[in-house]
């Protein structure tokens, strides 16, 4: 593992005197080198190996001897990718080491990365990982206001027409919402858990704003909650509003049959070819027949307005 995964940090203590804050220790559990160092040179305990290099996993937190490990999930903002096909962000904080493993950049690692590099950002380990925290919330909390916009976009587009493009794009919002929720919700179970830990390595967290951001998750999750409704509510009405105008299109034509039925009626009864067919020698007979025929549309149309057809 080259330097460039890890950043020193340099604390101070209540007085403003310098100590060492800790090691950063950033990761990709797909590169070998990467996976051959938490498996053979990190120390870490095997389940602990494990879960940070794991394929598949759930937010949670799982206390282990010596440490805690923190797995979250962060919204994907990657060029070509779309948000809700969420970056898992796995963390091992042991008070000393703080080692963070993901498969794809994540703006909010690379965001504080950058700041320490510069010399800014946070002193030590317990302050990084609540950023860590605070900033995957943040940039969940802007796609869900994002959601709400396009919600309240489509809502105002069903008001003036409603279409079937309108009906994929209520679709694909429904979907973002159903994915981010499905780990939103033990992303707050976990940190609701994480802030009432009693672990020695929770004392130096500061435990307030813990509860603000497992607070601040709740709130997101009853926000995805309510555009979950909306968008099955205004799917609902566009299926409706579809619907109503399907049928008020079979309607029309229904009329427009009932109406030409008697006529196409008449007009193959005159035009067969045999003997005793009225007016067939009378210079009149075509007009007669129209005449016979816009009689009876004409009184087809007003039966069916007196009877509230249409």
């Amino acid at each position: 593992m080259s330097d460039r995964h890890t950043i020193q940090l340099e604390g101070r203590d209540a007085a403003g005197r310098a100590h060492d804050g800790g090691t950063w220790v950033r990761l990709n559990w797909e590169d070998p080198d990467d996976r051959h160092w938490v498996e053979a040179r990190s120390g870490l305990d095997e389940l602990v190996a494990e879960g940070l290099l794991a394929e598949d996993t759930r937010p949670r937190v799982v206390e282990q001897e010596g440490g805690l490990l923190i797995i979250l999930r962060g919204v994907n903002l990657n060029a070509g990718r779309r948000p809700e096909d969420m970056i898992s962000l796995r963390l091992w904080y042991d008070g000393r080491r703080l080692i963070s493993a993901s498969r794809a950049r994540l703006r909010t690692v690379e965001r504080i990365a950058e700041s320490l590099e510069q010399g800014e950002g946070p002193r030590d380990l317990p302050e990084l990982l609540l950023d860590l925290i605070d900033g995957i919330s943040a940039l969940t909390d802007d796609l869900i206001e994002t959601l709400e916009e396009d919600l309240d976009e489509a809502e105002a587009a069903l008001l003036e027409d409603a279409d079937r493009e309108l009906r994929g794009r209520l679709a694909q919002i429904r979907r973002t919402v159903i994915v981010i929720r499905r780990y939103l919700a033990p992303e707050r179970d976990a940190l609701l858990r994480l802030a009432t830990l009693p672990s020695p390595l929770i004392e130096g967290l500061d435990r307030g704003r813990l509860r603000e951001l497992a607070d601040g998750l709740t709130r997101l999750v009853e926000d995805l909650d309510m555009a979950r409704d909306r968008g099955a509510m205004l799917h609902e009405q566009l299926l409706t509003r579809l619907s109503d105008q399907l049928n008020a299109r079979m309607y029309l034509l229904s009329i427009v049959a009932a109406v030409f039925l008697p006529l196409g009626f008449l007009t193959g009864l005159f035009g067969i070819n045999v003997g005793g067919m009225p007016w067939i020698e009378t210079p009149m007979g075509f007009w007669w027949v129209v005449l016979l025929s816009l009689a009876t549309g004409t009184g087809l149309g007003w039966w069916l307005k007196r009877n509230c057809w249409f």
